[in-house]
Formats: C-alpha cells, sequence, structure tokens
C-alpha cells in the first residue's frame, strides 16, 4: 500500500473515532510519520516499516483523542510552525487577530514595548516580534512547562523575545502595549469541550473562574492602576465581549471590539488617555 492508500484505511479508524476532519487529519499523520512532502505522498510515496509502525503508535493516540498538534509536535500560526506538547495550550487560527492587533499598534513607531500576558507557547509574542523587529517584545508566563515551548519557539524564530516568569504583569514595570489570550472559559463549563481540550489541555490555561472573567479583570485592573498602556487587547469567549469592555469602562478605558473571521467579537481593545 503507498501513503494514500495507508491513509485511507487511517481516516476510516479515526472517523470510526468521531472525528469530523478524518481524511485530512490522516494524510498530516501520514504525512508526518514518513517524513514526506505532500508531493511525494500524491505521488505514491511507499512507507518503510518504520514509518509504518510510527503511524500505527499516533493513530492510536489520537483515537484516544489527543490532540493531532501533541501527536506531530507542531500548530502552525501565523505562518510559522510553532512546537507545542503536553502542558502548552494549542494555538488557535482566531488568536492570530490579536498579532494583527498587536502590529497595527506599532507599526510606524520605534522602541514600542509590546508585552504578552500569558504567553504559553508564545505564538502570539513570537508572531509580534518577528513582523516587527523594531520592537522590545516582552512574554510574562506562570507555567514553567508552557516557558519551556515558548523558549523554544522564540529561539526559532524570534531570539530576541524577553520571557519571565511571572504572575500575569507583576513582573513588568511598563508596556506600550499589552496583549493577552487568557484563560475564559468558565470553570464549570471545561469538562462539557471537546475531548481535546476538556481531557488534554492543560486546565490552568483555561479555566477563568466562575464566569470565566477573573484574570482578564485583574489585567484591566492592572493595566489601569500601574501599567497604563495605551492598548491593553484581550481576546474574549463568545458572548463576554461586552462584559470586558464595561470592565474596562469602568476603569476609565476607551473600549472598542473587533471580530473574528466567524463574525464573533473575538478581541476587545482598552485604551487609556
Amino acid at each position: 500500500m503507498n501513503a494514500r492508500e495507508i491513509a485511507g484505511a487511517a481516516a476510516r479508524r479515526l472517523e470510526a473515532a468521531g472525528l469530523e476532519d478524518a481524511r485530512f487529519e490522516a494524510e498530516v499523520l501520514v504525512r508526518e510519520a514518513a517524513g514526506i512532502s505532500r508531493a511525494a505522498y500524491f505521488a505514491g510515496a511507499v512507507l518503510d516499516g518504520e514509518a509504518r509502525a510510527r503511524l500505527e503508535h499516533w493513530l492510536a493516540r489520537r483515537e484516544r483523542r489527543e490532540p493531532l498538534a501533541y501527536i506531530t509536535g507542531w500548530r502552525e500560526f501565523y505562518g510559522r510552525r510553532f512546537a507545542v506538547g503536553r502542558g502548552v495550550l494549542v494555538p488557535r487560527p482566531e488568536t492570530e487577530l490579536l498579532v494583527d492587533v498587536g502590529l497595527d499598534a506599532v507599526r510606524g513607531g520605534r522602541g514600542a514595548v509590546v508585552l504578552e500576558v500569558g504567553t504559553g507557547s508564545g505564538a502570539v509574542a513570537v508572531s509580534v516580534a518577528a513582523e516587527a523587529p523594531e520592537a522590545t517584545v516582552i512574554a510574562t508566563e506562570l507555567s514553567p512547562e508552557a516557558l519551556r515551548f515558548a523558549a523554544l519557539n522564540a529561539a526559532a524564530h524570534a531570539p530576541g523575545v524577553q520571557l519571565v516568569r511571572c504572575d500575569l504583569a507583576a513582573a513588568v514595570r511598563r508596556a506600550d502595549v499589552v496583549l493577552a489570550n487568557l484563560p475564559y472559559v468558565p470553570s464549570g463549563e471545561i469538562d462539557a469541550l471537546e475531548p481535546e481540550v476538556s481531557a488534554w489541555e492543560p486546565r490552568v490555561a483555561l479555566d477563568g473562574g466562575d464566569d470565566g472573567l477573573q484574570l482578564i479583570r485583574r489585567l484591566i485592573r492592572d493595566c489601569a492602576e500601574r501599567l497604563r498602556p495605551r492598548l491593553l487587547a484581550l481576546e474574549v469567549g463568545f458572548g463576554q465581549a461586552d462584559a470586558v469592555a464595561a470592565a474596562g469602562r469602568s476603569l476609565g478605558a476607551a473600549a472598542s471590539t473587533l471580530p473574528d473571521l466567524a463574525g464573533i467579537d473575538r478581541v476587545v481593545c482598552l485604551r487609556w488617555a
């Protein structure tokens, strides 16, 4: 059997496990296991014994609903490959909007200090630093496991990113632009999420407290009372934008929201005069 035939059989197994994108994922797993390009895949490449054994192991993991990115060890984000694995949240496409906001805020300027709070894999901070090398980019994170991945990704794409282990922005004295994709899932809703999230991704990266906004409110207050950035941009969940905007306005900020590609208000922008 060539690679495409093997992927067909793999897709049937993944479909039986309840995966919606089984055919796409099967192709990815086959190509990654064999270390072949997409062109070689369609040209009828054959998998050797080692690649077949690796694929079998990976399929078993995916059937248990382990995230595909944990199995392959990477996820594409803003045109780059980011290392991910157990202990770090998998970057989502909608979070690329946060990078766009950050880049818009520093474009044309010199020496801006950009802070990402709760960087996780480093996807946002590293992307901003790689696209805007004139900016000083700092990324904070409390989890040592996540910081390990952030360090790998910074080394690969933007070695100048400064990584700091601390709670929210506690160790940072100044920032012109603050970006954050903090945990925003209400505690009581986590177990109802798809298994790839609820059973595998770190709860500390998901749990936003009773209403999902516990950490977000803390960061807004810190920015209003201490950091005073010209922009705080926050990724939020479905239906949370109005409450986050109101929290910012109550502390003197002008608030606006930006929708993602699905039309969901995804980023709340707070600005202080």
